[in-house]
């Protein structure tokens, strides 16, 4: 066999090199051979020749020699091209993309086709092999959606899900992925970092690596930092660096950035004074959390201050991000509320037109989703450039009437069409499929469509749902859902696809189940057990309001447990598969929770019959009996995986940097506020078995009192859970191990049995 060698370019981007390094290094994995990487060809061997003839000179030669006719793509595009051919004699392998990133894509997807690799987001399936083939290639492929991407968001709970816990060696392999799934836009909205240090550092100082931050709330609102803030400032630089040189973009927010997350610092507010906007709502009304009043030109010089900065140090001019006034209202008197808001959208959009005339500007969807109405958000479109503004609408999955549809943007205004998917505790598998491919086609033949994105507030809580929009990203609708499924299960398990397809075709109808908006209303859509005396009421309600949910679980229940039986009878050796293992736990607990949410619903029902004099107090009681104990079997299942673990987290940011004291009772707050309940072990064990315990124990009192007119006074109960979530946050995470670990098969055949008690035919009307 002829020696193969990898011609790069000699000079020129970066990315090229890089697309060089990355062939070299997966050829090395799958053969153990390491290929040479020249810049000049010796004639002699054969060649995988990296670029385009815009880039390579090589390449250059063979067209301007006729010896090939040229590439399919359209140059300064996403397209790729990989082209086999003989020249002189010789096998050449050209990997040519209209830009950097996407010869990067060329690469990974010629180890896909050739030698089956596939690329999640937690590893790799790198098959062994003798030799790759590089003859008998001719593909071209090209993007349906200009801008395809992910947005990083700044809660804190558990590593695998915060952006922001995440070092540099998982951001590099993050980004990585993001290529490989020919993704080509990423956004970091995980607070401001050193921006206001760098900006105004004659008025805002570091703050010390350790205690409280002064800006700091409760909850969500405690911002302390866990890593100094100079040491934040350089890793953002260094992950920023990392995906700029593999050609991706990163919009730069502008405008009225002043947010929960990214705060304006006491300093600034103590030194500069900024006139602040009044407002009518109460969210974000503290003085960090206000809008600095833009009517002032001295206050849109210094946001868009922070914003020139950030790309100074940071970023790039190349495409801009704005949330304008969002979440937030400004006055009772809605055109009031309104010409504020489409004010702020006009100063923002002039002095983009006038420093940055060729970048586009994001106008984020979720103020017009939130607060907008259908007729206040055509009124903002007729009067934004199409020229200069794209709508990033992030919430093209729900369900309320302020949807892309009925805003007017289809076939008249560019936009992008984005899959929201999931508030903060939204962290297991879910997904309202059904409507989102019905969008989607709408998307698909709207040629101003001009993207597709995932926006959740939480990252890799779904791996299904990241292969699903990475695939239609790139070609929409190209599979029918039943396909993907096979398709997921043929690429992650491999040998085990036949019994992972059985499992996900009976586990798809209990995801499709629970979705972010299933209703008008904007409340946060979480299982009842994260907040249960709020979520949990028993104020004198119509049963059938519960008939709806009572009758999907019991649709699905038999598929729970064939999903859960047939998950508890793998072995060992199967479950030390790490895709396997994590899917499974994955794909348990949604099943767990799902089921404990129902089971809420059932009890509500129960409870709004027995106010009603129907006798149901024996059903009741074993409702409540059964989901108390899969409350414990929840907890039980997360303590088994370190996926689901405050402790582990907190050790994987010490093994990074280290940490900050305080921030271990900071990250119990943000886990443990109303928001941000998940799918948290502590959670689950200190917090939602107590919280369940007590309202359980409410419930019984106020039926063996026969007290129908009560159910609404529980204020004994609801002091005693904040009494309980006081000492929760008093144990240190080191002491709440889990106890008394058992294998995970009898975990999962204990939740089976005991979904299968939950009468959801009981009182069916």
């Amino acid at each position: 066999m002829r020696e193969i060698k990898i011609l790069k370019p000699g000079s020129g981007e970066n990315v090229y090199n890089i697309a060089a390094d990355e062939f070299q290094k997966l050829y090395h994995e799958i053969t153990g051979i390491m290929l040479p990487v020249v810049t000049e060809d010796d004639h002699t061997s054969d060649l995988i020749v990296i670029g385009s003839d815009a880039v390579n000179n090589y390449t250059a030669d063979l067209f301007l020699g006729k010896r090939f006719d040229g590439f399919k793509i359209r140059y300064g595009t996403d397209d790729y091209s990989i082209l086999s051919l003989k020249d002189d004699g010789r096998n050449i392998l050209l990997i040519a993309g209209g830009r950097g990133r996407s010869t990067l894509y060329a690469v990974y997807n010629f180890f896909e086709r050739q030698a089956g690799c596939r690329y999640f987001w937690d590893g790799n399936i790198i098959p062994k092999a003798d030799a790759v083939d590089i003859t008998g290639l001719d593909i071209t492929d090209s993007p349906r959606f200009e801008y395809r991407g992910l947005r990083y968001f700044a809660h804190r709970s558990l590593h695998r899900f915060q952006a922001e816990h995440w070092s540099y060696e998982d951001w590099c392999r993050e980004i990585d992925w993001i290529l490989k799934k020919r993704l080509n836009l990423f956004m970091l909205r995980i607070g401001h970092d050193d921006i206001f240090q760098k900006a105004f550092p004659e008025i805002v100082d570091y703050p010390p690596a350790k205690g409280k931050l002064p800006e700091s709330g409760d909850g969500l609102d405690d911002r302390s930092l866990f890593w100094p803030l100079e040491y934040r400032g350089e890793l953002r630089k260094k992950v920023l660096d990392y995906a700029f040189d593999r050609d991706l973009m990163h919009p730069e927010d502008c405008g009225t950035m002043t947010h929960w997350y990214s705060r304006t610092p006491l300093q600034f507010l103590d030194k500069v004074k900024p006139k602040l906007l009044a407002q009518s709502s109460n969210i974000y009304a503290e003085q960090t959390g206000l809008v600095w009043d833009i009517r002032d030109n001295e206050n849109l010089e210094n946001y868009f201050k922070l914003t020139e900065t950030h790309i100074k140090e940071y970023g790039r001019p190349e495409l801009f991000h704005t949330i304008g006034l969002a979440e937030r209202s400004y006055s009772n008197d809605r055109d009031e509320n309104l010409r504020l808001k489409l004010y702020v959208y006009r100063r923002i959009a002039n002095y983009l037109k006038c420093k940055h005339p060729n970048a586009p500007l994001l106008i984020a969807s979720w103020d017009l989703w939130m607060c907008y109405s259908v007729d206040e958000v055509k009124k903002l479109l007729s009067e934004l450039d199409p020229e200069q503004s794209i709508i990033f609408d992030y919430t093209s999955d729900t369900v309320r009437e302020g949807n892309f549809i009925n805003w007017g943007v289809v076939g008249k205004f560019p936009w992008i069409f984005g899959i929201f998917h999931g508030f903060e505790p939204n962290s297991e598998i879910r997904g309202n499929y059904d409507l989102t491919e019905e969008r989607l086609a709408i998307a698909k033949e709207d040629k101003l469509c001009k993207g597709l994105v995932l926006w959740p507030e939480v990252s890799h809580s779904d791996t299904f749902m990241l292969e699903y929009m990475a695939d239609n990203a790139w070609m929409p609708l190209r599979m029918s859902m039943e396909d993907r499924v096979v398709k997921y299960c043929h690429d992650r398990y491999q040998s085990m696809s036949n019994v992972m397809i059985e499992v996900w075709n009976n586990f798809m109808p209990i995801v499709k189940l629970m979705s972010w908006s299933t209703n008008d209303s904007d409340i946060l859509l979480m299982e009842y057990f994260f907040d249960i005396f709020e979520r949990v009421r028993f104020d004198k309600k119509d049963p059938s309001e519960f008939e709806k949910m009572t009758m999907d679980a019991d649709k699905c229940k038999a598929n729970a447990i064939y999903v859960l039986k047939k998950l508890s009878s793998f072995d060992e050796r199967r479950m030390s598969d790490e895709f396997v293992r994590r899917d499974v736990f994955d794909i348990a607990r949604t099943v767990c929770g799902r089921y404990i949410h129902f089971g809420l619903g059932l009890i509500q029902k129960l409870v709004s019959e027995w106010q009603n004099n129907a006798n149901t107090s024996e059903a009741i009681s074993e409702a409540c009996g059964t989901c108390g104990r899969l409350m414990q079997l929840l907890a039980e299942l997360l303590g088994a995986h370190q996926d689901f673990s405050m402790y582990e987290t907190l050790e994987e940011l010490k093994r990074v940097h280290e940490v900050n004291p305080v921030f271990e009772a900071t990250l119990k707050n943000s886990a443990s506020c109303a928001y941000n309940r998940s799918y948290i072990y502590e959670n689950a064990r200190f917090i939602y078995i107590p919280e369940m315990k007590l309202l359980f124990d409410w419930v019984k009192r106020n039926i063996d009192e026969g007290n129908c007119e009560q159910f609404l006074y529980r204020d004994e109960y609801v002091q005693e859970a904040k009494e309980n979530e006081k000492l929760y946050k008093s144990i240190p995470l080191a002491e709440m191990s889990p106890r008394n670990q058992r294998p995970v098969g009898k975990i999962l055949c204990d939740i089976s049995d005991e979904i299968g008690k939950l009468n959801f035919q009981e009182g069916r009307s």
